[in-house]
């Protein structure tokens, strides 16, 4: 059976016979779209497209702020201008000049010119890296080219946004081409495009990009049609994620920047619904965003936090109850985030953002984020280029004041419908996992982590949660970095807790819950259990306990089951730490710090893995497609049911190692 059609299948196991017809009824909407299409039809506007509501104020104190905070650097943007754009803090890559908006910069492979729907863009040899290709395409690269233009005047920088602009225009006609595939794409898209026409605004005019474009009708009717793809084709039933919030998210912006006829009133209004709806589907009530990413948390966290400062520009505000979500997610953040840091890799990362404005890939893209909620609900002074332009757009001045809830760092504090505990106190900082695989029947951004735990100490992240490196292609290793080996928890039978389907799909699912949250002086524990290896007759719960004032950790093992069995521990280290054996356990060591953790295990026969390719082991991803090796310190035990498993891990001060 061929790869694709045992996915199909296992597809289909996920959905229920409501989706089944939904999804049968779209594939033949779609097959008459095609032949329309082919038969020269379009969606096309009542009227001319035309400016409806403007992001930024059109006085010249918006950019005398600007330059006040930030300095405008000329050769930071010239990259941009001659083809060179970066993409996930890899070294900036050719797109060609004039822009090749069909090839992928990293594989040089062109995407074919056919209807956008049928490609199949999870085929490495058809359209190469897909996540570079729509990356391209998303046009983020071109916003902070608009941000040249607004705050220095310098119509060179407006003048090779709408080259871009325009050339994508006539290279991608209406559901032609990789870049009609996706409607979150086409979102992100639309969103580049509101930001560049209300700063080209701040020079030009309330026309905005409109006066600036030899062929405003053409720019007008793409963005009507843009809007119109979203509209016809959201990500509904089970691949109604982030991917929903995100469309939802691009629709609202258009709909309220662009004047769209009837059809975008109406829209609007739908977006802004649903935007309200989708809050509280896929977000806990404790802040926790439902799929279990925390890079995806962050970007819903930015989708619903843009949406609510166009929201306030329009004057068409969400719910306080939206707001206050909102503020809950972002406390989530600073909760797992180490004093200084940033949180963990847990959960699948794809690394990208809803808005760019700086000229450099976002390396510190939470902090950002962050900053913006504080700048936008309290009086932060921004740091940041979007906090910047995210107070501006909803209106806010520096010396203005509306105080937000209040964060204040505390030890330890538990998100129990998330599943998730923070432990800490004298320079360390313990996130434990127990929550649920993902979100909906495929939970498509999660990770068979449960029950692992990441550990920072003095601000550095020690024990990991080693990454997501690959989306599509290479599936052993898509495989591997989302699998339970890959995590600081226990393995059983050398098999994941859950069942994986395919590169977005989990077919079984360990149901993982939060059994205990405590404090008794100095001590802090947390435990929970899960059921992923029901399947073979076993459960596993695990306590851990940290003594804050001793630096001391304990991490208890219990496993059930019917019949004796292998069992593997793991702890994955920062690739900047090294771990060799000393009596009694294994001393990992940060060269030139001046910290060491001692790892004593219970018995058990423990040996590191770095680096290794077949099979697989011992590997870090910083960012989406790269990897370096790192030392995984690995546990085998033969057990006999029930059994108990301690591991003490004691962090000290001193260069040299003390029993």
């Amino acid at each position: 059976m061929t790869g694709g059609l045992l996915w199909k299948i296992n597809r289909l196991r996920t959905m229920s016979i409501r989706e089944v017809g939904f999804r049968t009824r779209r594939a033949l909407m779609q097959r008459w779209e095609r032949w329309r299409v082919r038969q020269g039809w379009e969606p096309l506007p009542e009227r001319p497209v035309a400016p409806r509501t403007l992001l930024f104020d059109l006085d010249c104190s918006l950019i005398e702020r600007w330059h006040a905070c930030f300095r405008f650097d000329p050769d930071a943007y010239e990259p941009y201008r001659q083809g060179r754009i970066d993409f996930f803090a890899h070294e900036p890559m050719d797109v060609g000049n004039p822009v090749q908006w069909h090839r992928d910069p990293l594989t040089g492979i062109t995407s074919p010119l056919e209807f956008g729907k049928y490609i199949n863009y999870r085929d490495e040899s058809q359209v190469g890296n897909i996540k570079f290709v729509w990356e391209l395409g998303r046009h983020q690269h071109l916003v902070p080219l608009a941000v040249a233009y607004a705050v220095s005047g310098d119509e060179s920088y407006r003048t090779a946004v709408l080259e871009q602009i325009e050339a994508w225009i006539a290279q991608n006609p209406f559901a032609v081409g990789i870049h009609w595939c996706s409607s979150l794409e086409v979102a992100l898209r639309l969103i580049s495009w509101a930001l560049i026409h209300s700063l080209f605004a701040l020079r030009d005019g309330a026309q905005g990009i409109f006066a600036a474009s030899a062929v405003p009708e053409a720019i007008g009717q793409s963005i009507f049609q843009q809007a119109w793809f979203i509209r016809h084709y959201f990500s509904l039933f089970s691949s109604a994620n982030n991917h929903l919030i995100g469309e939802l998210c691009g629709l609202w912006v258009a709909t309220t920047v662009f004047e769209l006829g009837r059809e975008g009133e109406l829209w609007r209004e739908e977006a802004r619904r649903g935007l309200e709806r989708e809050m509280f589907r896929q977000v806990y009530e404790d802040g926790v965003n439902k799929e279990q990413a925390f890079h995806y948390h962050l970007e819903v966290l930015e989708y619903f936090l843009f949406s609510w400062v166009v929201g306030a520009r329009s004057g068409q505000s969400f719910s306080r109850r939206f707001r206050d979500r909102m503020i809950a997610m972002s406390n989530f953040l600073r909760d797992i985030s180490p004093p200084g840091g940033d949180p963990p890799h847990v959960g699948d990362s794809d690394d990208g953002c809803v808005a760019r404005f700086d000229p450099f890939w976002p390396r510190h893209p939470y902090r950002q984020v962050l900053e913006a909620v504080d700048v936008v609900f309290g009086n932060a002074q921004p740091s940041w280029q979007k906090s910047f332009w995210y107070a501006a757009i909803a209106g806010k001045r520096s010396d203005e004041r509306e105080r937000s809830e209040i964060w204040q760092r505390k030890y330890p504090v538990s998100y129990r419908k998330g599943g998730y505990v923070v432990l800490g106190g004298n320079g360390l900082h313990l996130v434990f996992d127990a929550g649920p695989l993902g979100y909906l029947s495929i939970a498509a951004h999660g990770h068979a982590d449960a029950l692992s735990f990441c550990l920072a100490v003095d601000g550095d992240w020690w024990l990991v949660d080693p990454g997501t490196y690959s989306y599509h292609g290479e599936p052993e290793w898509r495989n591997y970095f989302r699998g339970t080996a890959a995590h600081n928890t226990v393995q059983v039978a050398g098999r994941d807790q859950s069942v994986i389907g395919g590169p977005f799909l989990w077919l079984r699912k360990a149901n993982a819950w939060l059994e205990e949250v405590g404090r008794e002086g100095d001590v802090q524990w947390c435990g929970g259990c899960h059921d992923g290896y029901s399947r073979l007759g076993w459960k596993h719960c695990r306590t851990v306990r940290l003594d804050v004032a001793s630096r001391r950790l304990e991490i208890w093992d219990r496993l059930v089951g019917r019949s004796e069995q292998s069992v593997s521990l793991h702890f994955h280290f920062a690739p900047q730490i090294e771990v060799r054996p000393v009596e009694g356990g294994w001393l990992a060591f940060w060269p030139g710090k001046n910290t060491r953790l001692v790892i004593r295990p219970e018995d058990g026969e423990w040996w590191t893995v770095r680096g290794r390719e077949n099979p697989i082991g011992g590997w870090y991803s910083s960012g989406l497609g790269m990897k370096q090796p790192a030392i995984t310190l690995r546990g085998h035990y033969h057990v006999v049911p029930p059994v108990e498993i301690k591991t003490i891990i004691q962090i000290k001060d001193g260069s040299s190692y003390e029993d």
